[in-house]
């Protein structure tokens, strides 16, 4: 077994001391400490999820340690204290800063999904705007194209799924909308989006198949309900909705 000296030993124990005297703090004193020792003290907090404690020293690296092979870890390390603080602007900057910084570097896959993932969590419901969810499809798009061999491919294309039928759910929002108003020439448009795509889930594709069959039965328009006739078959054939609609074309 190998034992630390002395000077290591005291070392070491001044460290911990440090970090345990000052955890109740919202800032630790760092002045006078290397680079290296502040990595440790920043570390230390990361590791026991003290990150508002964490990024101020990972930042003060960052700021003082200027070539030093350390701060590309600090950098990184900083963007991810936000990133677990959910201050997801923050890390959307952080991150940034990483990749232009250090554009090569081990870190950059990670760095690059992780944005893709904050514009996803700071996206808004379906009844907002959807620019930010759009953000996110493309970041993880530009993510997968750059990474193609990534373990995160998997979570990255779950991520987008979940964004495209944010976006579909949005459009069912606006066919509801102008269903309403009983605008159906507008409502129609919306929903002939979703009906046409293959990436739209289940549930959605379910209530936009209603909504249609709604407006052309209000229309008359059994050439229309013929057509979505067989997509009830097809997609959802024991849907209550495909009884209506047989006993609609029935009665015609």
């Amino acid at each position: 077994m190998k034992f630390l000296s002395k000077k290591s030993l005291n070392g070491y124990i001044f460290l911990i001391l440090i970090i345990i005297v000052s955890s109740c703090a919202h800032k630790i004193n760092v002045e006078n400490k290397t680079i290296r020792q502040k990595m440790a003290i920043a570390d230390t907090l990361y590791e026991n999820e003290k990150y508002n404690q964490a990024k101020d020293i990972y930042e003060i690296i960052t700021y003082e340690g200027k070539g030093d092979t350390l701060v590309k870890r600090a950098q990184f390390q900083l963007a991810n204290s936000y990133f677990n603080l959910k201050l997801y602007e923050d890390a959307i900057f952080e991150y940034n800063e990483f990749i232009r910084l250090f554009p090569f570097a081990k870190y950059s896959e990670e760095a690059n999904f992780r944005i893709g993932q904050c514009y996803y969590r700071t996206s808004y419901p379906p009844e907002y705007d959807q620019d930010r969810t759009k953000m996110a499809i493309n970041k993880l798009q530009e993510f997968k194209n750059n990474y193609p061999n990534s373990a995160k491919i998997s979570l990255a294309n779950e991520i987008i799924n979940k964004c495209i039928n944010k976006l579909f759910e949005k459009k069912y929002q606006n066919a509801f909308i102008y269903y309403r108003l009983n605008d159906y020439n507008a409502s129609l448009m919306y929903l002939e989006e979703i009906v046409k795509s293959p990436e739209v889930n289940d549930k959605i594709l379910k209530k936009s198949l209603v909504l249609k069959a709604k407006i052309h039965i209000q229309e008359q328009d059994k050439i229309s309900l013929e057509s979505l006739q067989n997509k009830f078959i097809n997609n959802f054939p024991d849907h209550p909705y495909r009884k209506i609609i047989d006993k609609y074309l029935n009665e015609a």
